[in-house]
């Protein structure tokens, strides 16, 4: 199942790092929804998330709930 998740770099993370995390969330499967500074949202399978939790770069994932809009018609 896939869900949506905030993972939050470590201040002292390089580049190389986060880019090589961020790799790993797309390439096991899921993609990344917002970027942030040093936290993106991400939605991916819970196995992917759990790997990325462990990487040292990392500093926390935590699941979030984004809202759902519905669109309107335009007024005529």
């Amino acid at each position: 199942m896939t869900d949506t998740h905030l993972v939050a770099f470590e201040p002292s993370g390089d580049e190389t790092a986060i880019r090589g995390v961020l790799d790993r969330v797309v390439a096991g499967g899921g993609e990344l929804v917002v970027v942030a500074g040093r936290g993106v949202i991400v939605r991916a399978p819970g196995a992917v998330v759990e790997a990325v939790g462990a990487d040292p770069a990392v500093s926390h994932v935590g699941g979030v709930t984004l809202p759902v809009r519905t669109r309107r018609p335009a007024p005529k």
